[in-house]
């Protein structure tokens, strides 16, 4: 029987859930059944951890060549993010075996056999800095294009949206199209996801998860739900709308709180302090929390997710000038690396143009593989546009081309002509013993500029100068 036959047969004898203690029942018997629209980086551990919990889980994802990757326990080569999940393939290769997780290119059956229905597709923001919801849009609204389906299923969100997306998209959107009514034929929840890339499996297990929903029936079985799976305390709220509030307002947290040590460490430099030792006085303090300044921010929220509360926050005309703010102030962190750049090569004399520089880092955050808005690759992109001779390396992006340049497979490189080091991601590899002795070999190094700040005077080779952020330059005797 074929993957869409096997499917349908399922389909037949899926039942509708019409009370709570339907759904109760079917949450502890572990009967419910799951469709999970996105299949990446979030949503893969999210199915798996489903399906491992004993649920039978459909993860349905648009590219066939990904779909038989994942149904092949991984692939061969694997599916690169897998690499940085050390507990994933092992879940993985267990539930496809034992048939409780598929994936699939099919809409239409897996959505009807399911009693519960997450998305967990991107939300990106344009170039215009404004969220783009056009992917879960079409999500939402194939949903709603299934009308004699959905109803007396929960559609759960775990996508990142702006507080007023579900309440003035999604739901209109729904009844429109579908004609149903909201908590009468259907339910919709927000619960977004809260990990971090590099611990998703153990973020699943250990951090608290935000349930808001249409109505309170809705949030008692999605509480219940997801307490059975993930075995953290849920955290219920009033609606969608504050839930998804939570997820923002967490992160822009840091947003801004980084943004602060950005710019004090500007500051300091031009005082001719050490930031560092600014931080190492000020934690001494019992209501002080560090934050350390750096290239920028990246990943798939930090950079963004101010942009979904501003844009909300225009909707309502209110805008949160802090918040902006501070945004702007991690944006032009880049440059001010370019500027500490060139103050670093005028001191060794040396011209950006034909001068060896070697990158170290192009993640956009230490021990992962992914480059979604890393600093580095504004900083990059400038330097290519001065004529800078550059030579990368990264760990997860050996023997890969990026942005026009091979990475090269090992560290070894840098015994060779680099008057120019400079570190960009704080990977493990950059603070190893072996990595701070190989630093001693490179007789050509001039100058070593640290953007993450992790190494310590002591350890550097003696001649050498040497600029972190927030940090002066200095001649290292």
């Amino acid at each position: 029987m074929n993957e869409g036959k096997s499917i349908r047969c399922e389909a037949k004898e899926a039942e509708k859930l019409v009370n709570m203690e339907d759904w109760k029942k079917r949450v502890l018997s572990k009967s419910l059944k799951v469709a999970v629209i996105g299949i990446g980086r979030i949503g893969l551990p999210t199915s798996l951890m489903i399906a491992k919990a004993g649920y039978k889980t459909f993860g349905i994802d648009i590219k066939q060549d990904y779909i038989d990757k994942i149904n092949q326990g991984g692939g061969n080569p694997p599916i690169k993010f897998i690499l940085d999940e050390p507990e994933l393939p092992k879940i993985l290769k267990e539930v496809v075996s034992n048939g409780k997780f598929k994936a699939t290119i099919i809409f239409k059956e897996p959505i009807s056999l399911a009693d519960i229905i997450i998305i967990c597709v991107p939300t990106p923001i344009t170039k215009q800095k404004v969220p783009d919801y056009t992917i879960i849009n079409k999500v939402v609204e194939n949903i709603a294009s299934l009308k004699d389906i959905i109803q007396n299923k929960i559609i759960l969100i775990e996508s990142t949206v702006g507080p007023l997306y579900v309440k003035n998209k999604a739901i209109p959107l729904i009844e429109n199209i579908s004609g149903l009514k909201i908590n009468r034929d259907f339910w919709i929840v927000s619960c977004p996801e809260r990990a971090n890339p590099g611990n998703i499996m153990k973020n699943l297990i250990s951090i608290p998860r935000i349930v808001g929903a249409s109505n309170e029936f809705a949030c008692d079985i999605v509480a219940n739900f997801y307490k059975n799976i993930f075995g953290v305390e849920i955290i219920k709220v009033s609606n969608p709308r504050t839930a998804n509030s939570v997820k923002l307002i967490e992160n822009i947290f840091r947003v801004v709180n980084i943004a602060f040590a950005n710019e004090i460490a500007q500051l300091s430099r031009l005082l001719d302090i050490d930031y560092m030792e600014i931080i190492k006085g000020a934690k001494s303090k019992y209501n002080f929390l560090p934050h350390f300044p750096g290239p920028g921010v990246g990943g798939p929220c930090l950079p963004s997710n101010p942009y979904y509360l501003m844009d909300d926050g225009y909707r309502v005309s209110f805008t949160p000038n802090l918040v902006r703010s501070a945004t702007e102030i991690n944006q032009r962190q880049p440059s001010h690396i370019i500027e500490l750049i060139f103050e670093g090569l005028n001191e060794i004399g040396k011209s950006i143009s034909g001068t060896p520089i070697a990158i170290l880092g192009i993640a956009y955050k230490p021990n992962v593989k992914d480059i979604q808005i890393s600093p580095s690759i504004p900083i990059i992109e400038d330097l290519k546009q001065f004529n800078a001779s550059i030579t990368i390396y990264d760990p997860y992006f050996k023997g890969e081309t990026l942005l026009g340049i091979n990475i090269e497979s090992d560290y070894t490189f840098l015994k060779h002509n680099y008057p120019l080091i400079i570190i960009l991601t704080g990977h493990e590899e950059f603070k190893s013993q072996g990595f701070k002795d190989l630093l001693k070999e490179c007789n050509q190094l001039k100058l070593l500029i640290d953007c993450q700040n992790i190494f310590k005077i002591m350890e550097l080779p003696k001649k050498i100068y040497y600029i972190g952020v927030g940090r002066p330059l200095k001649l290292i005797e």
